[in-house]
């Protein structure tokens, strides 16, 4: 399985499969790879065109003003998850932002 392969996987809305084969060929965490697998998917969105919601925007935001930490925290409220797990997300989110630029 290779990169494209899982990218495809993710353009057809294959997340779960895409979140197991990231991890059979890269390793590493399922949060990890979760992380990987939903900034894929949002440069998709990206790329089709639709609105990004308002929680997106305002991490974009805090992420584009160089506010990491607030970034984390507001993930953690909103989605109820550890310190670790909002740390790769917002890492994820702000990688696949630095690729879009």
């Amino acid at each position: 399985m290779t990169d494209a392969d899982i990218r495809e996987l993710v353009r057809h809305g294959a997340t779960i499969e895409a979140i197991r084969r990231h991890r059979a060929r890269h390793g590493g965490t399922l949060i990890a790879a979760r992380a990987a697998i939903e900034a894929l998917r949002w440069e998709f969105t990206q790329s089709s065109g639709p609105a990004l919601s308002a929680f997106e925007a305002e991490l974009d935001r805090l992420l584009r003003s160089n506010q990491k930490i607030q970034a984390i925290k507001r993930f953690r409220e909103v989605h109820g998850v550890g310190l670790k797990e909002a740390k790769d997300a917002v890492d994820a989110r702000a990688e696949a932002l630095a690729r879009r630029r």
